[in-house]
């Protein structure tokens, strides 16, 4: 979006309208001028004293001709994004057709966001963290969740499994929970080895029944998983003959 405020609105969409060209433009809206610093631009969200800003990209490219515009709100969600790409695509419709991909820059979100969580876990509030996992078990170590999603928080580490030579994959502590590994993994119906795990900060007592409850059920299934096992002679229960 800072591009195409700097010179891709008149440069490229103006004149590919003009020029009657069936180009297909994907605009990235993050709500700031990122190469540069994180500067607030014409179609950033946020109020600014001193600069005009919330005007929307789609109302300016519609204001230079263009007629199909397609604007995805969340640009995590993969599926839908690959849908409308699709549809751009296929459109018979003459001109250009832009889409906007509109989520707000993570790196800004976190400087904002992480401040607040924060003070109030240091004043007692409820604060409810996420960030995912990949389970060392269940992947199998092809790595095309990197190759798909490009995440920064995905690195490689041992397997922890003679049997299985190649690195696994792992998420960093610096995980912001975005869900786009998830949503790929769904989208190209990859490996299921992704989990989230939520951390509660300063718990209810509804939190803490509930978790006690989940506790229960895993030791119940755990159980029922290692008599199967001992049933079948993999090994004996203790306390047990073999």
């Amino acid at each position: 979006d800072g591009g195409f405020w700097h010179n891709g609105l008149t440069s490229g969409i103006s004149n590919a309208v003009f020029n009657k060209h069936n180009n297909v433009f994907i605009i990235v809206d993050n709500n700031y001028s990122a190469a540069t610093g994180g500067q607030a631009i014409p179609s950033s969200r946020n109020l600014n004293p001193n600069r005009s800003t919330q005007h929307p990209i789609e109302s300016a490219v519609k204001g230079v001709g263009v007629e199909w515009v397609r604007t995805l709100t969340r640009t995590y969600d993969v599926t839908r994004m690959r849908d409308i790409i699709r549809e751009a695509l296929t459109s018979t419709e003459p001109g250009p057709k832009v889409i906007i991909a509109q989520s707000e820059c993570m790196l800004n979100r976190q400087r904002r966001e992480k401040p607040l969580k924060a003070k109030a876990i240091e004043q007692g509030e409820r604060v409810l963290k996420e960030r995912f996992g990949v389970d060392a078990d269940v992947c199998s170590g092809d790595h095309a969740c990197m190759r798909l999603s490009g995440c920064p928080s995905l690195t490689l580490a041992p397997s922890g499994d003679a049997l299985k030579p190649d690195p696994v994959a792992r998420v960093d502590e610096d995980c912001v929970a975005c869900g786009h590994c998830g949503e790929v993994a769904d989208a190209a119906v990859l490996c299921p080895s992704f989990y989230k795990v939520q951390k509660v900060h300063n718990p209810t007592g509804g939190d803490l029944r509930l978790a006690r409850w989940r506790q229960r059920v895993i030791r119940w299934m755990q159980k029922g998983q290692v008599r199967e096992l001992a049933r079948r002679r993999l090994y004996p229960v203790e306390g047990s003959q073999a």
